[in-house]
């Protein structure tokens, strides 16, 4: 046959989107069977968009569900800025229907009957064992606060703002890479002139021999001076760093903070999100996946753990004025709006909930009816209180208020993002909040906002039932930080008051000790002592098992809480089944210095592309106020803030690597060249950091 005349047929076997309609109406079995027709049909069939097609027919003949807005996780990191992206990008399709495929069979009889198999006791001469393995399957992720947005961070103590000296064998290294020498005699020498390693006793001794030296020509002006030279030389001290947060690398998903008693540490997580990143970012990467699940059959628990006022309850919830604003339209107007940039993980998370079961009711080949209810309590101590039902104690006692809670004694059934809208507003309204000296409206207790969703196939009747546990955890500081007996203004609190905050703050640490004993039980698959406090539990279901769960550790950069971020870090790792760091890391101390370097360039070249000169008026005045003429001048402008930026990146190299700002513009060759008056940046750079 000639070319010519199968052209027309192979146009239409050969085309994408007319293979896919065909296979439609064939089964799995006869799609794999097709990609040995030929090897274009099989190119065409184990590409991405085949794939990703599969995943639609998986969803719509076997009700196993996956995000449509998986492939908006995807492009928003390659379009976003440069620090909002992640490992994400490795993200494909046939994983995921890999890892769906194998669910194919959650809606048939021949699932029912593995469940009752299941069930039944090992004395059973039917009874078959679940070779299942079930393993903890938990993702951390970290996201920061942006500087600037703690207004309390001036009423911390100030033991925390004090300078910290790096570990010997750090400041060498620094100082090897950055004058790019390989002598550690070298490096040990510009230490000591830098006044580090005994470098300030010798030059307290070079300066005591020359005074010896001019003891006869001194007189009592140079006594004067002498003493002046004397408290000079007793202030001075060994090169000294910072602490807080020095690097979000969001490319590796690592920071790299400054630890008071080990230097700069790194710690990696599975996603890092910095203070550029949104909340659709944050909900894409760590809460739409457990929705996934969640849909699926599984229980899923995502948890945000950090100190008072890291941005926990606004990273879960978002900001409470959006939900007044949305609450206020009805019907079809609040179906068509976009959800507001602010909102957090829960109502994103309900939303993609009802838009799936509204896609599944119509779209399905399986008639499956769904129904969602919601629970909303607070935990304080071992006080579990229903907030819809206006605070009042879950249970008959304290004992059965797990059960009442799990059972669905506290469900609320819900239709709509807008019926979840409102009894979040009345359940906001029932939480003990209190002023601390971190946050004026700090939460004095832990929080479970807890979905379930029971579904059930009329074809085949097989039914099942999830849960979707949501917990915004109390802050994790000690007292002492967030002195509970003291407002946010400053201001003390009476002596009743003064016990029930510390007996709160005492409440939340026990909670969050307890839960960090059950993540290191589920890492080493030990004994998990759930029962030690009640909100581990509450969240029993939504661990064990096979229950999947993302956990979000939320970090301040500011210096003063540099320990509390540390703390929270620590956490992270524990829960990641990290226990053990190398204490010297040169490839960590190459990337921070690295990535200050890169900064430095890049912001030059932004003064570069952004200075420019401008003319503009220049009022003279007499000393009487009187206008006495106008002239014309030309000044520099367009880059202050790259100028200033500049200055605040050139301080924090001058910390890590002990050298002067003097000696990075003018004295080491390879230094970073400065643009105008860098003195007068670099002082308004320290007057911003002071304030």
């Amino acid at each position: 046959m000639s070319t010519s005349s199968c052209s027309p047929l192979h146009s239409v076997l050969y085309n994408e989107d007319v293979l896919f309609s065909i296979l439609n109406f064939a089964n799995e079995e006869t799609r794999v069977k097709f990609i040995s027709v030929s090897r274009a049909h099989a190119k065409l069939l184990t590409s991405e968009v085949s794939f990703k097609w599969r995943n639609v027919r998986l969803h719509i003949e076997n009700g196993i569900y996956f995000s449509p807005d998986i492939n908006i996780n995807v492009n928003s990191t390659r379009t976003s800025v440069d620090t909002d992206a992640d490992a994400s990008t490795n993200f494909c399709w046939k994983q995921l229907f890999l890892h769906n495929y194998p669910k194919r069979n959650l809606w048939t009889a021949a699932a029912r009957n593995n469940c009752h198999r299941a069930t039944r006791t090992p004395q059973d001469p039917h009874y078959v064992r679940d070779k299942t393995v079930h393993t903890f399957q938990l993702t951390v992720s970290a996201r920061f606060k942006p500087k600037g947005m703690d207004h309390a961070s001036t009423n911390t103590n100030q033991e925390h703002q004090r300078k910290i000296s790096l570990p010997l064998h750090q400041r060498l290294a620094l100082i090897r890479m950055n004058r790019n020498i390989t002598s550690q005699r070298e490096a040990f020498k510009v230490l000591m002139h830098q006044g580090g390693w005994f470098g300030d006793m010798l030059q307290k001794l070079q300066a005591g021999e020359e005074k010896n030296d001019m003891l006869d020509y001194d007189t009592d002006e140079n006594n004067e001076n002498n003493k002046d030279e004397d408290n000079n030389m007793s202030h001075t001290s060994s090169p000294s760093i910072s602490g807080g947060v020095h690097l979000i690398d969001t490319v590796s998903n690592a920071a790299i903070l400054v630890d008071r008693t080990k230097g700069l540490r790194r710690f990696e997580f599975d996603r890092v999100f910095c203070d550029k990143s949104t909340q659709v970012t944050l909900y894409h990467q760590t809460t739409m996946p457990l929705i996934a699940e969640f849909i699926n059959g599984y229980n899923a628990t995502c948890l945000v753990y950090g100190q008072t006022g890291s941005g926990k309850t606004y990273s879960m919830f978002g900001n409470q004025e959006s939900f007044k604003e949305m609450m206020t339209m009805e019907g079809t107007l609040f179906n068509k709006i976009e959800v507001p940039e602010s909102f957090g993980l829960v109502p994103r998370a309900v939303k993609e909930i009802f838009d799936a079961l509204e896609y599944r009711k119509s779209h399905l080949a399986l008639n499956i009816d769904a129904k969602v209810s919601l629970s909303y309590i607070e935990i304080y101590g071992d006080e579990i209180s229903d907030l819809l039902k206006k605070g009042a104690t879950c249970g008959q006692s304290r004992v059965a208020a797990q059960r009442y809670v799990l059972d669905g004694s506290s469900e609320v059934p819900v239709e709509s993002l807008h019926d979840t809208l409102h009894l979040l507003d009345e359940g906001e309204k029932q939480k003990r909040k209190a002023a601390t000296a971190m946050n004026a409206r700090s939460s004095r207790a832990h929080t479970l906002f807890i979905l379930t969703l029971r579904q059930e196939c009329i074809d085949t009747g097989v039914s099942a039932t999830s849960r979707l546990f949501l917990a915004d955890l109390g802050g994790s500081e000690q007292i002492k930080r967030s002195q509970p007996t003291v407002h946010n203004g400053g201001e003390e609190v009476d002596q009743e008051q003064e016990k029930q905050r510390v007996k709160e703050a005492v409440n939340i640490n026990l909670g969050l000790l307890a839960l960090k004993q059950c993540v290191e039980g589920l890492r080493k698959k030990k004994h998990v002592p759930y029962g030690d406090s009640k909100l581990t539990m509450m969240l029993s279901t939504g661990l064990g098992g096979d229950s999947k769960t993302s956990v979000i550790v939320c970090g301040s950069q500011e210096e003063s809480h540099g320990p509390e971020t540390i703390a929270a870090m620590k956490f992270a790792q524990t829960c990641r089944g990290i226990y053990h760091t190398v204490k010297t890391n040169v490839n960590m101390l190459e990337t921070l210095l690295k990535s200050i370097n890169d900064r430095i360039a890049r912001c030059e070249q932004n003064i570069r592309d952004h200075e420019r000169w401008v003319e503009v008026d220049d009022a003279r005045f007499n000393d009487d106020g009187i206008l006495i003429e106008v002239r014309k001048k030309t000044v520099v402008a367009g880059a202050d803030s790259y100028r200033c930026e500049l200055a605040s990146l050139i301080r924090q190299k001058s910390e890590l690597t002990g050298e002067s700002s003097d000696e990075f513009l003018y004295g080491i060759p390879t230094s970073v060249e400065g643009f105008g008056d860098f003195h007068q940046y670099t002082s308004e750079a320290n007057r911003i950091s002071a304030n």
